[in-house]
């Protein structure tokens, strides 16, 4: 499946698990030092937006690397390091950069439609990045500049990170606790 029936597929799986939740069970948290629904998705939306601006000058050929980033070798092998660290089967506990933290306060009920927008917005960059040579194209990570990998990887990046909550947003709803 490319990344973009990927970005798909996330979206119709949030859409057809959370769109009838009101604002009770999508700010719900099963504890206090784990994410509700809402704060899954928002981490999603906020986490991706960070992306955009590099997708934009990807897109507009005017994306550039310094010095460092070129030479980098491990340029190749992070990102299918972080793909590999991101996703659904997770083996520990991760806490998210300070950029990609989500609300701390409450969400709104419309985070759902709000995400299947996000989720358009994505698809869109997608289809544009995949006319480039994804494999080859370098780019910086929004956390650190110190971590590089390919277009490719990104995207990847993104959408097993985008699988990896969206399990733990469905983990909250069938928790034996969540408010009906």
């Amino acid at each position: 499946m490319n990344p973009t029936e990927e970005i798909e597929t996330n979206s119709n799986r949030v859409q057809e698990k959370f769109s009838l939740l009101n604002q009770n069970q999508i700010n719900w948290r099963p504890e206090p030092s784990r994410w509700s629904i809402g704060q899954c998705l928002d981490h999603l939306i906020v986490s991706n937006t960070t992306y955009f601006p590099a997708f934009e000058k990807l897109i507009s050929h005017s994306y550039r690397l310094s010095f460092f980033q070129k030479l980098n070798p491990f340029k190749k092998l992070a990102g299918p390091i972080m793909a590999g660290s991101l996703g659904p089967n997770l083996k520990r506990k991760l806490t998210a950069p300070k950029i990609f933290e989500p609300s701390s306060g409450s969400i709104q009920a419309d985070i759902v439609q709000n995400f299947v927008k996000h989720q358009q917005i994505l698809k869109n960059y997608f289809r544009q990045l995949l006319n480039l040579d994804t494999k080859n194209l370098i780019m910086a990570s929004p956390v650190t500049p110190f971590i590089t990998y390919t277009l490719h990887d990104a995207m990847q990046i993104l959408v097993v990170h985008e699988r990896g909550h969206i399990l733990q947003a469905e983990n909250v709803l069938n928790h034996s606790n969540f408010p009906k």
